[in-house]
């Protein structure tokens, strides 16, 4: 594999498509893609996505100017590709989930993947680059948002509020157009979540698909179940009325945790 070109899959979300499911599996996975691929998450991306987020509440250029900084030390600090296939996948490089306060959108996301996506290509100027990105319905891509502000922060607006709010930013096939316009150059591939569930390997399966494995690699891989699942229709109400009440911030933080780990929601599942 030394003597071929390396092949680069940006995987930046978007947010609530699958995403901890997907990486999940390559982490569960990491010893066995090791020789194969140099796989990177939020663990190592984490500074990254902060600054992607930062730009997603502001739209203040200022927000980015440490970026390609960030993007060369985890570099500097990861082992050397050595040939192998570099997978991305943290989707707070497409900035903050919508909903969030001060992000009303995806309209940061072309610019920070479009950055990172050419900071790479400059670094491994002999790779191919892909950019990934996995969408969801729209309806249930905002059920999914909705659910998750109320978990994790003070939102007391109710479901039908959120819908009409956010329904503009829900059409992720749109924001798909405005990265592929943005990140001229890059390959760009959109994968819905319908068809990633399809998969034998679950919804990180397409992430998988991406990389020059062996096939006897590819039969080792043990497979996850669905991570980070939000609250149900009931436990979302006990959200929102919890964020609704006069209790203060850290004991409605503190009841939530409680409510949250009786229901086993949240986190990556085995």
């Amino acid at each position: 594999m030394a003597d071929q070109p390396q092949r680069i899959i940006l995987h930046p979300g978007f947010h609530k498509t699958g995403t901890s499911s997907m990486q999940h599996l390559l982490w569960l996975n990491r010893a066995l893609l090791a020789p194969h691929a140099l796989v990177l998450l939020l663990r190592q991306l984490r500074p990254v996505a902060k600054l992607c987020a930062a730009y997603s509440r502001n739209q203040n250029p200022l927000a980015l100017i440490d970026l390609a900084d960030e993007l060369t030390r985890v570099f500097d600090e990861a082992p050397d590709p050595e040939g192998r296939d570099i997978l991305l996948s943290c989707e707070g490089l497409s900035g903050h989930l919508p909903g969030w306060p001060g992000v009303s959108s995806y309209d940061a996301a072309p610019l920070t993947i479009s950055y990172v996506a050419g900071f790479l290509a400059e670094r491994f100027p002999r790779a191919e680059t892909t950019i990934l990105l996995t969408t969801r319905d729209a309806e249930g891509w905002l059920w999914s948002a909705w659910r998750h502000h109320l978990r994790g922060q003070r939102l007391t607006r109710d479901w039908t509020w959120f819908r009409a709010r956010y329904a503009a930013a829900a059409d992720l096939d749109a924001v798909a157009l405005a990265v592929a316009e943005a990140a001229e150059g890059a390959a760009v591939l959109s994968i819905g979540l319908d068809r990633a569930v399809t998969h034998s390997l679950g919804p990180g399966g397409v992430l998988i698909d991406q990389l020059r494995l062996p096939a006897e690699v590819r039969r080792q891989i043990v497979t996850v179940k669905p991570g980070n699942r939000g609250p149900d229709a009931e436990l979302a109400a006990e959200f929102l009325a919890l964020n609704r009440s006069d209790l203060s911030d850290d004991a409605v933080r503190a009841r939530k945790d409680e409510l949250a780990d009786l229901a086993e929601i949240g986190g990556w599942r085995r």
